[in-house]
């Protein structure tokens, strides 16, 4: 279920089931042979509460395999080995609570403080620094529930033939690195919140994502009109800043394009069409985004190095969430977008140019939406990866001190060292000249209304969800 994106004819939260349509169909011909036809059959599914998807972790690969498809092969493993019934039983029941305390109990025992650092807690199962290999203090509590996959997994290679046993030891494997997966990603979500409460007048915050292309859209359109199609990048960016008021305002910044390759070129440039329209600058920026391939990259990485003499702004860092997660704010901005793109079609207009996005979107509180064309060359060389850089998940960009011109990172926010990455190291991994972003970009819209949110909540410590 998501917890913020709901159905706009129920106002209800979307629920998300894993697509199984066609499986659904065959089981319900064969139980009534006679009954509908298998079109009707489709689109009662479709007008239901669900929305279905072959991949229930939408772009993270590690919680669709891992969360949701070894617990399945689990209860395979178990109803196909396991004869006795009640044994059989069991173990299912078994599963669905180790799955449930893995996916909702586990999650919200875990404390990280206001400040995005990590919290000592007396239970060694709950202890983020000790997850972390950071504590050094005692543990004085076992959690009753933890424990329980590893006796389970002892208990299952117990009944199983031999042979199996390798294939349990692959999927217990795979639920520890869920569980790890998990860990991190709570922590890291927790960074958003701790940033916002450091914004001061100086400062802005900037949430970043790519919404998924926008097809053309009219009131009636067959079937054979909407297949292949060709649509529009839309990318946007969310800039905090702190108000008068102690209030935050949020400025949203929509560049759509006919140009769909969303790569590091293309965030660049978008980030760049931003501080040419802004008036007050911000002095210092803090970047949050997913960590996929069009935003984690060493050509992205390498550019914001530039980012002080091109626009006289300090990146204080960049922090790479796990993939799809703690984008609250701008997935539910994207709902918006995709709803008023809805209502623009519905009342008779028809999405056929770009600029049919600029006059579905451009009341949305705080948004200014224009296109944008990066200016792209033509070149065979590439940027080398920069080593280890798949690890990484917090940058940092010094220009003061002995590493001021270097490039910094370490796997996690405040846990561990930095790894330096040297501008010596950083030209030779560049073998195209790193010029200042020139796209085409339109006159933005100009917001209608302002979009101002509460300062979060800075209590000392929280649990999260």
């Amino acid at each position: 279920m998501s917890s913020y994106k709901v159905d706009p004819r129920t106002n209800r939260p979307i629920l998300y089931l894993l697509d199984q349509k066609e499986s659904l169909w065959k089981r319900f011909s064969e139980i009534y042979p006679n009954d509908m036809k298998r079109t009707v059959f489709m689109g009662r599914i479709e007008d239901g509460p669900y929305r279905y998807r072959e991949d229930l972790g939408g772009l993270c690969s590690i919680c669709a395999e891992y969360g949701y498809e070894v617990f399945d092969d689990l209860a395979k493993i178990i109803r196909l080995h396991v004869e006795n019934l009640s044994v059989q039983n069991k173990l299912l029941q078994d599963v669905e609570l180790i799955k449930r305390h893995m996916k909702r109990e586990y999650v919200r025992e875990i404390s990280v403080k206001s400040n995005g650092h990590a919290e000592h807690d007396e239970c060694i199962d709950h202890c983020l620094p000790y997850a972390f290999g950071e504590c050094n203090k005692m543990h004085s509590i076992r959690c009753s529930h933890c424990p329980k996959l590893y006796s389970f997994f002892d208990k299952l290679e117990s009944i199983l033939p031999a042979e199996e046993i390798q294939l349990i030891d692959d999927k217990k494997e795979k639920l520890l690195h869920y569980l790890a997966h998990q860990t991190r990603k709570v922590y890291l979500n927790a960074q958003v919140q701790a940033n916002l409460l450091e914004l001061d007048n100086d400062g802005a915050i900037l949430i970043v994502d790519y919404k998924m292309c926008i097809l053309p859209k009219s009131a009636q359109e067959s079937k054979s009109e909407f297949f292949g199609k060709k649509g529009w990048t839309l990318h946007s960016i969310l800039i905090y800043t702190k108000s008068e008021n102690e209030k935050l305002n949020v400025a949203a910044f929509d560049h759509w394009s006919a140009d769909t390759r969303q790569d590091a070129w293309f965030t660049a440039s978008s980030l760049h069409a931003v501080f040419e329209v802004m008036d007050n600058k911000p002095k210092w920026v803090t970047l949050i985004s997913d960590n996929g391939p069009h935003y984690h990259n060493s050509e992205m990485m390498i550019i914001m190095a530039y980012w002080k003499d091109w626009y006289d702004i300090e990146v204080k860092s960049w922090i790479f969430l796990e993939a799809g997660e703690a984008k609250t704010a701008i997935d539910s901005h994207h709902a918006q977008i995709a709803h008023a793109i809805k209502r623009y079609v519905r009342i008779g207009f028809e999405i056929r140019e770009g600029s049919d996005i600029e006059n579905s979107i451009k009341d949305l509180c705080g948004t200014s939406v224009g296109e944008i064309n990066p200016n792209r060359e033509k070149t065979d060389k590439k940027i080398k990866s920069l080593v280890g850089i798949s690890n990484m998940n917090e940058w940092k960009w010094p220009i003061n001190g002995p590493f001021a011109g270097s490039i910094q990172a370490r796997t996690l926010p405040n846990i561990g060292s930095f790894t330096n990455y040297s501008p010596i190291q950083t030209r030779n991994s560049s073998k195209i000249e790193i010029t200042k972003p020139n796209p085409m970009i339109s006159t933005p819209s100009v917001p209608k209304s302002l979009w101002t949110i509460p300062v979060p909540n800075s209590d000392t410590s929280s649990k999260h969800l």
